[in-house]
Parts: C-alpha cells; sequence; structure tokens
C-alpha cells in the first residue's frame, strides 16, 4: 500500500504553506483533463463541489456517496476521498483555504463558527430545492467567470459568492442561521474540537485540552456532553482512532510505526486501545481492508 497522497487540487504536490487561497473550476473540464483521481487528500483546503447535473461517485474514507444533481458535497481539509468525473457531469469544484472566506472580516463572523463548529463531520452533503438551486447555479457561474476575469477587486467579488453559497449549504443543512450568537458553551465546544483537531496526537487527555481552553476538566466534560451527548473523552479517542484506521487502510507502515506516529510510548498500548474499542486488531482491521 502507498501513503496517501497530499494534493494541491488534481494531482500537484501540496504546499506547505498557504494564505488567501481560492480556485473555481468546471467539472466539464476536469472530466477531460483529470477523470479519475485515486484516494488522496487536501491538507490545507477546504473543497466545495456543486452537482447540477449527472451522478458524481466520491468515496470519502470507504465509503462511497452518491451527488445527484442540485447538491453540495463540502469536504473538510485531511479528509481522505477518490473521485471520478464523468463526462455527463455539470457543475463545479472549488478550493480554498480557511482563511480566503474570513480575510477583512470577523474571524468570529457567523460562517466562520459554523465552518469551524462542523469539524467533526469531515463532510457535509446537502440537496437544495429547485428554487435555491437556480440561485446557486447562478452563483457558481458568476463566481467562475469573475475568477477568469481581470478585476482588480476579484478576490473581494468571490469571497462573497463563496459566502454566499456557504450559507445557502448551512441554510438546508438545518444549522441554526436564524441566530447570530452562539452560546457561551457552543463557544467553548467549537474551541475544544479545533484542538483536538489540531492537537490529538500529542494529547489524549481531556485535562491537557482543558488547561489549554482554560477551564476546569469536570467544565469542559460537562458542556461537551451537553452540546453533543457524547464525552469530550470519547471525541479525543474517536478522533485518534479514526487516524489510525485510516492509516491502516491507506498507508504502507507497520502498526509499530502508526503507533509511534501517533505518539504512543509502546506499540502495545496502541494495541490494546484499538482492540479495546473497535473489537479488533490493528491487523485484522487492515486485514479486512486488503480482502475486499
Amino acid at each position: 500500500m502507498k501513503p496517501v497522497p497530499n494534493y494541491l487540487e488534481y494531482g500537484e504536490k501540496s504546499l506547505n504553506h498557504l494564505t488567501d487561497y481560492f480556485s473555481i473550476k468546471t467539472i466539464q473540464s476536469l472530466a477531460q483533463t483529470v477523470k479519475v483521481l485515486e484516494p488522496h487528500c487536501h491538507s490545507l483546503l477546504y473543497q466545495l463541489v456543486w452537482i447540477s447535473e449527472g451522478k458524481y461517485i466520491v468515496t470519502i474514507d470507504d465509503e462511497k456517496h452518491e451527488i445527484q444533481g442540485s447538491q453540495f458535497l463540502l469536504l473538510y481539509p485531511n479528509t481522505i476521498h477518490a473521485t471520478n468525473f464523468a463526462e455527463t457531469l455539470r457543475g463545479y469544484s472549488v478550493h480554498f483555504s480557511a482563511d480566503f472566506f474570513e480575510i477583512h472580516s470577523d474571524n468570529n463572523s457567523h460562517l466562520a463558527r459554523i465552518i469551524k463548529h462542523n469539524i467533526p463531520n469531515r463532510f457535509l452533503i446537502v440537496k437544495m430545492n429547485e428554487e435555491t438551486a437556480e440561485e446557486v447555479e447562478g452563483l457558481f457561474s458568476r463566481m467562475s467567470d469573475t475568477y477568469n476575469s481581470g478585476s482588480f477587486l476579484k478576490d473581494e467579488i468571490l469571497r462573497s459568492y463563496l459566502n454566499l453559497a456557504l450559507l445557502r449549504l448551512y441554510e438546508f443543512h438545518d444549522q441554526p442561521a436564524s441566530n447570530a450568537d452562539y452560546s457561551s458553551s457552543q463557544t467553548i465546544v467549537n474551541r475544544f474540537f479545533q484542538a483536538v483537531e489540531e492537537h490529538f496526537k500529542a494529547k489524549k487527555s481531556v485535562a491537557e485540552y482543558a488547561h489549554s481552553l482554560n477551564i476546569s476538566e469536570g467544565h469542559l466534560n460537562h458542556v461537551v456532553k451537553g452540546e453533543t451527548g457524547y464525552p469530550a473523552g470519547q471525541i479525543i479517542r474517536e478522533r485518534l482512532l479514526h487516524e489510525a484506521q485510516r492509516l491502516l487502510i491507506y498507508s504502507d507502515q507497520t502498526v509499530s510505526e502508526i503507533a509511534y506516529q501517533l505518539n504512543f510510548n509502546h506499540p502495545t498500548y496502541f494495541f490494546r486501545m484499538f482492540k479495546k474499542y473497535t473489537g479488533s486488531t490493528p491487523k485484522n482491521f487492515r486485514n479486512s481492508y486488503q480482502k475486499r
């Protein structure tokens, strides 16, 4: 097995750092040039796909999803996915960095908070109704025209179109768009999920995250369980297990190498944790996917 490649967009090697990044391509052009991409990820970029016609097949981690006409797909950074661009598809594919829609605006804006609040989901698939689909199709069309224009206000205009498209996506995903203010508990949970995403390899205890958030361990557990239904420790553990499963499926590293990459002091500790919470040994889990 080869390691999962980290692409900038469609096969280009990713950069180490990106600022204020945005690009848009039509699905039609990708069907002619890219066609198929094996499992890969974008470590620094979100990917937003809009399908107006046809059926788009995407494999996210190990599950296949069909994206029909008038549907959005939003992929968060580091989400492993494989794609197939059929010539019958119509739509657009956008890649953007998190700071692109936040530049020159409040980083605590409603949209920014919604984006961060959904980090645990890794991806969203949302269908528009017919009326809104026409509006969204127009947004992407104007986005594409603007991207290929020479306007000195190009980035500002693109950012406005992207914000509108994302707000429509979250509106139909039943996010609390009418409420511009999250509670203090939701703010803590958002910060917690962000911290887990950034530090899950190094920090494995609730106490470590509570300390970094300047709150007590008991209070963090209370608000996380109140907002999500799950204790904070379970969320930390599931993120770590998810990464372990991805490495077992998509990398050729040994179990010991994966254990050390995930900052376990000894592979035995990793083995015990994995079997306890998945019911399978790391080796058996890997073998089960190789036989598929």
